[in-house]
């Protein structure tokens, strides 16, 4: 009896077996292995009609004009995304030029939620906690641009938002890719006649769903904003290309440099308005990104090119820049040399009478360094942030040339940024020397005032001609924070 029970069981399961082995479909190809999905699923689409939650968007990374939905738990002050403080910002000296937003209204933990960059503005009015405390654990959709912010995937450029059922801001207009564009779509995606930015966002966005295509097409345009500079670290770069600033833009994502070879330390970067022309397979991210697919190559920049051994890279010439474009904090950060990466809006670590603690850099072959130095954030995005005290050292930011420019110095150029309710810019000191980071002869300077809604720009200018020297320091040995665009060095 035992024996037929068992005979049964042993038939039943063979049964089963064979049933479930029908039921697997062909072919079935593993996640590990070639054509399966490389892009994330995701529920929700980024549109007005389907916000991405703040899971999605974080899983995405990448976006413009995209909607999310969330709560408002907090704000980073200051300092660091891991000092986020989960609550008003009612006893903050001012008000905070951003929030945190996260998929529940009790939440907690830093590292589910994302930073939203608030913009001056109707939208920082009437979104920041210190003058809208009731904002707290109110649900919020707000749409800009998802990118890095605090070191982490955020929502920066924000244009719109409704909480409480108010309406702030402007929508960007119907958010499905390739319906709202600004432009004339020009070229066929050929080498002779290459898809100008509005040709190529039509083009991709009628695309299959996170399908590449099978063939590569050229595109052409001018660098409208730099997402990711070239660097040694991954030997690509991603830019924002359009014919002029009133186009629709164009996402040039990961390409490397001419040849299809990565980029190297020496090489030539990118700056806002070159003219480049990139050869690339074109991808419809998501759905919702059109972009060209990573693995694309640079052409020409500004009529340029490497074929036949020409030299792409401008050389120093007398009276000419001597670091061949400004030097700006993409260019900064992208050719770091230093162990420690440079923070964001914190000073992490370096400490000024520490040499071993600060940040490096190559930019040009010509070696920099600096203390007490970070990239800003809030107003100040894009610009290089300088701590100032005017009586204690171990709070002045400095940076300054360690190796020799090839010539002696004619004069540089330094564009910082102040906010416009002053009519006068950050006090600074300039110094020359005959060696690595001079402290004692300071250059005079002149400046010139560009009046803006947010904030003003002043355009010093300083007179190296009387002097012999290969060095400088920049040195923010004043009462407040210093905010540098670019540096401009021209030798003799």
């Amino acid at each position: 009896m035992k024996k037929y029970i068992f005979s049964v069981l042993m038939a039943a399961m063979a049964a089963f077996t064979f049933i479930s082995c029908e039921d697997v479909p062909e072919p079935y190809t593993l996640p590990t292995q070639p054509g399966a999905p490389t892009t994330p699923e995701v529920a929700t689409q980024g549109t007005e009609a389907s916000p991405y939650t703040v899971t999605d968007a974080k899983t995405v990374k990448t976006g413009t004009n995209k909607y999310i939905k969330g709560y408002i738990v907090g704000y980073v002050p200051a300092k660091a995304l891991n000092e986020a403080i989960f609550g008003d910002a009612s006893s903050a000296e001012t008000a905070p030029t951003n929030i945190l937003l996260a998929a529940k209204a009790d939440e907690k933990e830093v590292t589910n939620c994302m930073p939203i960059q608030l913009p001056a503005g109707d939208l920082r009015t009437a979104l920041n906690l210190k003058d809208n405390p009731g904002n707290l654990k109110k649900e919020l959709i707000i749409c800009g641009n998802i990118e890095t912010y605090f070191g982490a995937t955020g929502l920066k450029s924000a244009t719109y938002a409704k909480i409480n059922g108010k309406e702030i801001g402007k929508k960007p207009g119907d958010t499905t890719p390739g319906t709202d564009l600004k432009g004339e779509a020009k070229g066929d995606g050929s080498e002779a006649n290459p898809f100008n930015s509005v040709a190529a966002q039509k083009y991709t966005a009628a695309l299959e769903a996170g399908k590449a295509t099978d063939k590569e097409f050229y595109i052409k345009g001018k660098v409208q904003s730099i997402k990711d500079q070239f660097s040694a670290s991954y030997g690509n770069g991603s830019f924002y290309i359009a014919d002029d600033a009133n186009s629709t833009q164009f996402y040039i994502f990961r390409i490397y440099y001419f040849g299809g070879e990565k980029w190297k330390e020496g090489d030539m970067t990118l700056k806002e308005g070159d003219e480049i022309v990139v050869c690339a397979k074109l991808i419809n991210y998501m759905g919702n990104t059109p972009e060209t697919n990573q693995g694309g190559k640079l052409i020409s920049v500004n009529g340029k090119t490497s074929a036949g051994g020409g030299e792409v890279k401008p050389d120093p010439t007398p009276d000419t820049p001597a670091t061949g474009d400004a030097m700006n904090i993409s260019s900064i950060v992208s050719g770091k040399t230093s162990s420690e990466d440079l923070p964001e809006n914190a000073y992490g670590s370096q400490v000024a009478a520490t040499e071993s603690t600060w940040y490096s850099w190559k930019f040009d072959n010509i070696a920099y360094s600096g203390a007490r130095i970070c990239k800003a954030n809030g107003d100040f995005t894009g610009t290089l942030q300088l701590q100032g005290n005017a009586s204690d050292a171990a709070k002045q930011g400095f940076l300054f040339n360690s190796t020799a420019f090839s010539k002696d110095i004619k004069s540089i150029t330094i564009v910082v940024k102040g906010l416009s309710k002053y009519d006068t810019p950050t006090v600074f000191g300039v110094y020359h020397g005959s060696s690595a980071h001079p402290t004692t002869d300071a250059i005079k300077g002149s400046y010139t005032k560009e009046t803006g809604s947010t904030l003003n720009s002043f355009t010093f200018t300083y007179d190296f001609s009387s002097v012999s020297s290969k060095y400088f320091t920049i040195w923010n040995n004043a009462v407040g924070a210093l905010y540098i665009e670019k540096i401009i060095i021209t030798l003799k």
